[in-house]
């Protein structure tokens, strides 16, 4: 008996281990799929080079991304207009991300490894956090 519940205990644990790669790779292949579309959106972040507390655009266009998406999004968050909160699903785990899609003055850098500034653009991205 001993011998019986050991196997089953060991096929149970392989079965669960499978699945959850299965669901991994689900959740990669997913990803995937739409690595396009947030390629865009992190162009177009980048393009619209919006200084803190006036990223009006990019605010907008990740709302509106979250929202079809089904996220449920609270915005206005601590009194500044451009923050947000999006929240799928309920109960636990409890996942947070913060996200900043701020610009800084005085950069304006195409997305390229090398200095090459924007002409007539006052702000960029440099930080990473894009």
């Amino acid at each position: 008996m001993k011998k019986l519940t050991s196997v089953l205990i060991i096929l149970i644990t392989l079965s669960i281990s499978a699945i959850a790669q299965k669901s991994k790779k689900d959740v990669v292949k997913a990803i995937d799929s739409k690595s396009e579309e947030y390629s865009a959106i992190a162009m177009k972040i980048w393009d619209f080079a919006e200084v803190g507390f006036q990223e009006t655009n990019s605010s907008a266009l990740l709302q509106e991304t979250l929202t079809k998406s089904g996220f449920k999004v609270e915005e206005g968050v601590a009194g500044m207009p451009t923050s947000f909160i999006a929240s799928y699903g309920q109960g636990k785990p409890v996942i947070a991300i913060l996200g900043e899609f701020d610009a800084l003055p005085g950069i304006a850098q195409e997305a390229v490894a090398e200095k090459k500034p924007i002409e007539g653009q006052v702000a960029g991205h440099a930080c990473g956090h894009h």
